[in-house]
């Protein structure tokens, strides 16, 4: 048989151009909510070790919409802008942006990540980071939203009044 080489790389070159095509919108991971909550909440039952604190089983959280759309803004905005940390990059901390997009707590605390493609390995990341860790398993948070945008990783945690 024989294999006609520019055939071969033309077929790998459209190929390569379909997959790597964008209107550079960064893409939403898809149908985590369920798997990171149960993930957060699987901990949160068992209890783990943060550093040198072993932290012992507290209460399970529950979803918060408004909470997962915080997240969600500031991992495009990460993404888009090519930075990573908690503040945006006008200095707006992550009470200030669960405030102005109408949550009602007294109380938020935010993880992020960036790397991670999956609940899982992301969740293992969060549990070697302590200060990430002591917030996935802090009693204070009730409830808890978030969002993946391209690797980047948000988890906002909260407690309304």
């Amino acid at each position: 048989m024989k294999v006609n080489i520019p055939f071969i790389a033309l077929l790998i070159y459209i190929a390569f151009t379909i997959v790597s095509c964008s209107d550079d919108e960064p893409v939403k991971a898809e149908n985590i909510q369920d798997e990171l909550l149960k993930a957060v909440n699987i901990l949160r039952s068992t209890g783990c070790q943060c550093g040198q604190d072993t932290m012992p089983p507290v209460a399970a959280l529950t979803w918060n919409d408004t909470l997962e759309s915080v997240a969600l803004d500031h991992a495009r905005d990460m993404y888009t802008h090519n930075y990573f940390s908690h503040l945006s990059q006008d200095g707006t901390p992550p009470i200030a942006r669960a405030q102005q997009a109408g949550y009602a707590g007294i109380y938020v605390g935010e993880n992020i990540a960036r790397g991670y493609f999956n609940v899982a390995d992301v969740m293992e990341g969060w549990k070697e980071s302590e200060n990430h860790c002591k917030n996935l398993m802090d009693t204070i948070y009730l409830e808890v939203g978030g969002a993946s945008i391209a690797g980047y990783w948000v988890l906002d945690f909260g407690k309304r009044d």
